[in-house]
């Protein structure tokens, strides 16, 4: 295995002696001393920082931290991985919400770590997969990597606000930066529109501060709420920028919305157009050096990355994580929906009787109400991210097992009669980075790039966690307060204009024959490893679904191939 097609930053500490004399010769030693030794696999002096003589900072070419000689993990929101070496003592830290992915595993008296997993196999000198089966079903039944349950037995992933210390051959976690305990108003009783022009002012302000640090600027641009609005807060920081955006070949796009935001804000758009075989070539190119199974929608990002790295531009902006601080996608509709209803049948204790009625309705809503009727009156916290199949069946040992694997130390010892909703939204929190972060990180790095998702500042996250739910979900539109913040000054035609939404390239795909084909091989492959019949066997209805599986599968293949 060669990490040199991967930018990474990787380290050990403890019984050094392991790491091999041709690995020494092979990568950039940056720190080499008895019981530390830190590697990059390419010498980009911009990444990274001595800070002193006890301490590094690895930035992954964020150049929001201005001055390293002054830095203060607890305060800094921005992208990094911090070491701190002193008296045998060993700090590793991660950002606030772990924006840089940190994989890390103990073996014997020694910590391996890295911010890729190709790079850490190989320090290891790991050659053989050992599956880790609960991390396994966590991404099948949440779509998710698990922090503290990964895909590979006894690797973890230091989740965001993390201080992990290794001293006398043993290792404590701590958290110094904890969502749930942010000092923000929960109960905010500010009117919608006094929390828009908060959202709009610390937009600005941290935009600003962002594009002061950079030279060339570019956005993915969607034609959405998310990105349009970042794009008019580039614009109204006094700064040019290019928007690059995708569409499918014969499919839906967005454009006739990109060209009008272009022509109010002024920017440069770049369209580019997919076809199916682009997609899956693409796809299986990325994942050759992804740390993770690597989503769809995900991969065609490296289409907008390489073209912006070729026009020159250095910081990449984009709208991801929004929809989950401020409620945005259409699902948690429907999740509130079903809350209402629950709460309701359970003031007029009517639960017993409608769970009764719900068993007599032959139809997978149906099959999903119960499900989510049996969770709750288990006591299960009320989260969105678990999948459901159309056969689903409520097993309270299984879902009660499943529960505990996914949920961190710090939501469950949250009190038992915190709010549904804001439960759900530090769930929602804790886990955007699995999502949104990673993957694209180790993207944009192969071409020379840095994003910043402007929207998980510290300020800002606090601000949604404490705006009340009605203002996000009202009526039938999701993120109201978000779209009202970003209509304060983006002109009213932007949002007369058709907005239907770019279809998911996975879906795109399969609508295509090419697709088709590339899916039915990859679903008889999958159906052939022993991880599908441990699911089928420990899944209580026993529906697995072989196409979700195939992005791991993809993963696992390549994670060994030279």
């Amino acid at each position: 295995m060669n990490s040199h097609n991967v930018h990474a930053f990787s380290g050990v500490i403890g019984e050094t002696n392991n790491v091999s004399q041709s690995f020494l010769d092979k990568y950039q030693v940056l720190i080499n001393q008895p019981n530390i030794k830190l590697f990059i696999t390419q010498n980009v002096p911009s990444h990274y920082y001595n800070v002193d003589d006890t301490s590094f900072l690895w930035t992954g070419g964020s150049k929001a931290i201005k001055d390293n000689l002054t830095f203060d993990y607890t305060q800094e929101d921005s992208k990094f991985v911090y070491i701190k070496f002193v008296n045998n003592v060993y700090s590793i830290v991660s950002d606030h919400y772990s924006k840089i992915p940190l994989l890390y595993v103990k073996q014997g008296n020694t910590i391996y770590f890295s911010t890729s997993l190709k790079f850490l196999l190989e320090i290891c000198n790991s050659t053989t997969l050992d599956i880790n089966y609960n991390g396994l079903s966590v991404f099948y039944h949440y779509g998710v990597n698990s922090f503290e349950q990964g895909l590979i037995r006894n690797l973890k992933l230091l989740s965001g606000g993390s201080l992990l210390t290794y001293s006398n051959e043993s290792i404590s976690i701590s958290k110094y930066f904890d969502i749930t305990k942010l000092k923000t108003n929960w109960r905010n009783t500010k009117r919608a529109h006094e929390n828009t022009l908060l959202i709009d002012d610390i937009l600005l302000r941290s935009t600003t501060k962002t594009v002061q640090n950079y030279d060339s600027i570019g956005i993915a641009l969607s034609g959405g709420v998310d990105s349009g609005y970042l794009a008019q807060k580039i614009s109204e920081s006094k700064r040019e920028f290019s928007a690059y955006t995708i569409g499918y070949e014969d499919g839906y796009n967005e454009f006739e919305r990109i060209d009008y935001l272009a022509n109010i804000l002024k920017f440069k758009t770049e369209k580019i157009i997919l076809s199916p075989k682009e997609i899956i070539d693409n796809y299986l190119k990325v994942s050759a050096y992804s740390s993770f199974p690597l989503g769809f929608n995900n991969s065609i990002l490296n289409f907008i990355y390489k073209k912006a790295a070729s026009d020159g531009v250095d910081v990449l902006f984009d709208g991801d994580g929004a929809d989950r601080l401020f409620l945005g996608m259409n699902k948690f509709l429907q999740l509130r929906k079903f809350l209402k209803f629950y709460n309701r049948t359970k003031v007029l204790k009517l639960n017993s009787l409608t769970l009764s009625l719900l068993k007599m309705v032959n139809h997978p809503s149906g099959k999903k109400l119960q499900f989510y009727f049996k969770k709750l009156n288990h006591g299960i916290p009320f989260y969105g991210e678990r999948i459901l199949s159309d056969k689903i069946t409520f097993d309270s040992n299984f879902e009660v097992a499943l529960n505990d694997l996914i949920l961190p130390n710090e939501l469950k010892n949250l009190d038992k009669n915190i709010d549904k909703w804001l439960f759900f939204s530090l769930f929602s929190i804790y886990y955007t980075p699995t999502f949104f972060f990673h993957t694209p990180y180790e993207l944009q790095l192969k071409h020379g790039l840095v994003s910043n998702p402007e929207f998980w500042s510290d300020e800002m996250v606090q601000l949604a966690l404490s705006i009340p739910t009605e203002q996000k979900l009202y009526n039938k539109t999701t993120k109201k307060v978000l779209r009202d913040a970003a209509k304060i000054k983006i002109d009213n035609g932007y949002w007369g204009l058709t907005k239907i939404g770019l279809q998911n390239s996975y879906k795109y795909i399969k609508t295509k024959d090419f697709g088709k084909d590339f899916i039915n091989s990859y679903v008889e492959l999958v159906k052939r490893t022993d991880e599908y019949h441990y699911l089928v066997e420990n899944t209580p209805d026993g529906d697995i679904d072989p196409e979700r599986l195939i992005r791991y599968y993809i993963w696992k293949e390549n994670m060994f191939q030279s």
